[in-house]
């Protein structure tokens, strides 16, 4: 009996994904944002203040939860809110006039490549069929939560509808490189982003998995 393995396992996890490095410098952004808050409070700018601690809570209920994402996208995570709250406390999107162009493009990547992995890992999305539908899918996730944000600027700010659909095609950019980012996560963790995962919750990405041998002509 002969067998032609097709593959001996699956991809090892990526150490550069799960470093540790990458949560103490998450920790170090953290901590920067919260000496940023102390200064806004010492100076008595309050409404800067509240703007940017709408930021900071959510992130920290993120770096303390045990959610699972890779330490590589906290860290990303944690960058992106620093630089979403520091535009908002200090007016950088309407001093800087590609700011809000580019956030909304970077914006919608993190969000999704966090979302759509934890929808993988929570096994929403395990019979996805194709990699493109994947991708599919976050894009028309990040353009719904586009159009949703665009009706609240729509409704505080007085915004005309170029810059409203340039903001939705630099969501739905943002959301589509997010679901290539979030396969390239799970397959760096050792797993294909296509298909039903093994049914054990411990430590999932931690075990390669083995392929079945195909058997030979003559077996």
């Amino acid at each position: 009996m002969t067998a032609t393995p097709l593959a001996s396992t699956r991809p090892l996890p990526s150490h550069l994904i799960d470093a540790w490095g990458w949560l103490l410098l998450s920790w170090a952004g953290i901590a920067v944002f919260a000496a940023a808050l102390a200064a806004l409070a010492f100076h008595g700018r309050w409404h800067e203040l509240t703007m940017a601690a709408a930021f900071f809570v959510p992130l920290l209920v993120i770096q303390l939860s045990p959610h699972g994402l890779p330490n590589l996208l906290v860290v990303i995570i944690t960058a992106c809110f620093l630089v979403s709250a520091a535009g908002w406390a200090w007016d950088w999107y309407r001093v800087v006039w590609w700011f809000d162009v580019a956030l909304h493009a970077i914006n919608p990547l993190v969000m999704m490549a966090a979302s759509m992995f934890m929808l993988w890992k929570a096994e929403f999305l395990a019979h996805a069929p194709r990699k493109g539908r994947f991708v599919l899918w976050s894009t028309g996730l990040g353009l719904l939560l586009g159009l949703g944000w665009e009706g609240v600027e729509v409704t505080f700010l007085d915004l005309t509808w170029p810059d409203t659909l340039l903001d939705l095609v630099m969501d739905g950019a943002g959301s589509a490189l997010g679901g290539s980012f979030a396969i390239w996560l799970i397959e760096r963790r050792g797993r294909p982003a296509i298909g039903r995962r093994g049914r054990s919750r411990l430590a999932w990405w931690a075990e390669p998995v083995p392929i079945p041998l195909r058997r030979g002509p003559h077996s």
